[in-house]
């Protein structure tokens, strides 16, 4: 992710500086999302699913997605998920 600060990264703009890059609804499972993956992992799940181009109407059907499988695999190892 940019070293940078807000308006650098969509990812870091949702996940540390609370600024609404997707919509309130992806914004807050990318939050959720972060909790259940490391930074590397979800960056680079970001850059192959998301990334800069990817259309914005289909962006919160990927991260529900992506929210689903992250946490299905922290339940399957013992973390108590919401």
């Amino acid at each position: 992710m940019a070293a940078g600060g807000p308006g650098d990264h969509p990812l870091t703009d949702v996940i540390f500086y609370n600024i609404e890059t997707y919509g309130v609804e992806a914004d807050n499972l990318l939050k959720k999302l972060d909790q259940l993956m490391s930074s590397h992992e979800i960056l680079e799940w970001w850059e192959k699913e998301i990334g800069w181009k990817c259309p914005t109407e289909t962006v919160l059907l990927k991260i529900k997605k992506q929210y689903a499988i992250a946490k299905e695999r922290a339940k399957s190892s013992g973390w108590e998920i919401e």
